[in-house]
């Protein structure tokens, strides 16, 4: 028989999912406030840039000299980087938020649908313990003990799942971003030989794809670190501090984004700094892979454990 019972191992896979809401929810929180506060911060950088570029559009002293000056289109064009620069960062900031509220609300709805599982287990667990102990087998508490730990071990297997979906969707991101940008480096040399305006137009529409991409990788980094929030002390190295790290993908990522593309080292430069962050999602990955077989190898063992010692018991009763 199953000392570990089926409704004791289900009260338990939900306390431990509780735990996990939880844990994803205080740190959905604290990128909640974060990104409160870097959106107003990029909002009011965006107005001021527009208001820049309005300036010069709609006249004034220093329009006048500009122009007097012979430097009018340089010094708008200019500003006009900056404030596209600083409005693509708003809305990719804003869409985070956005999604990180999403997130927030279906952790609590999730944490609702988990009331008293708590309070069901532990009365559950006294109950079943007394019939364990009055059941007169010596090897019951063992094996008992052991189905427990196996229904951890399915849990833990199963939050690392989640967070190398999240980490592999990240790095789907990356090769798409490389990928686009190696075709309009390409294009970009095609142009500077005097590829004309058919190289323009493919090598700008790549950067577009480029810039969608770069918000979609910022995104699915935010995930990937919201998974974490319930494994990273089970992991060698402090995690969360290398994914804050490259969490601001998107602000360095943008600020080379809108320089002259026509300048060769200008692709590249974004090229290494995504293959940076490549490295680093796949580091990461690396070690979910290798926690993930000792968890497997621990699970296999203690398995085969259980097994013998249902065996041993059941060929002792036989003899007897």
């Amino acid at each position: 028989m199953r000392y570990y019972s089926e409704d004791l191992q289900r009260l338990q896979q939900e306390i431990l999912e509780k735990k996990r809401i939880k844990a994803k929810l205080s740190d959905l929180q604290i990128q909640q406030a974060e990104l409160k506060e870097r959106t107003a911060k990029l909002e009011k950088l965006m107005v001021k840039e527009q208001k820049d570029v309005d300036r010069l559009n709609r006249g004034s002293l220093s329009a006048f000299f500009y122009r007097a000056s012979g430097q009018m289109e340089e010094k708008l064009s200019k500003e006009e980087v900056e404030a596209y620069a600083a409005r693509v960062k708003y809305e990719t900031a804003r869409s985070e938020l956005w999604a990180v509220d999403e997130d927030i609300a279906t952790c609590l709805r999730e944490i609702e649908g988990l009331p008293e599982c708590e309070e069901q287990y532990q009365s559950l667990l006294k109950s079943r313990t007394e019939q364990v102990k009055n059941s007169g087998a010596p090897e019951a508490e063992q094996l008992m003990r052991m189905e427990k730990r196996l229904s951890f071990l399915k849990s833990q297997n199963q939050e690392i799942e989640e967070a190398l979906t999240a980490g592999e969707q990240a790095l789907h991101a990356t090769e798409q971003i490389l990928e686009h940008l190696e075709e309009a480096k390409s294009w970009g040399t095609i142009d500077m030989m005097g590829g004309g305006i058919i190289s323009d137009v493919v090598k700008y529409d790549h950067l577009d794809q480029v810039q969608k991409q770069a918000t979609t990788l910022q995104n699915s980094l935010r995930s990937f670190r919201t998974e974490f929030a319930d494994v990273t002390d089970k992991i060698s190295g402090n995690i969360q501090a290398e994914i804050g790290d490259f969490l601001h993908f998107a602000d360095y990522f943008f600020d080379s984004l809108f320089t002259d593309w026509m300048v060769y080292n200008k692709i590249a430069e974004s090229q290494n700094k995504t293959l940076h962050t490549k490295k680093q999602i796949q580091d990461i990955l690396d070690r979910l892979r290798r926690m993930q077989t000792e968890l497997c190898q621990e699970s296999e063992s203690l398995q085969r454990e259980l097994e013998q010692v249902v065996i041993n018991y059941a060929e002792e009763r036989l003899e007897k």
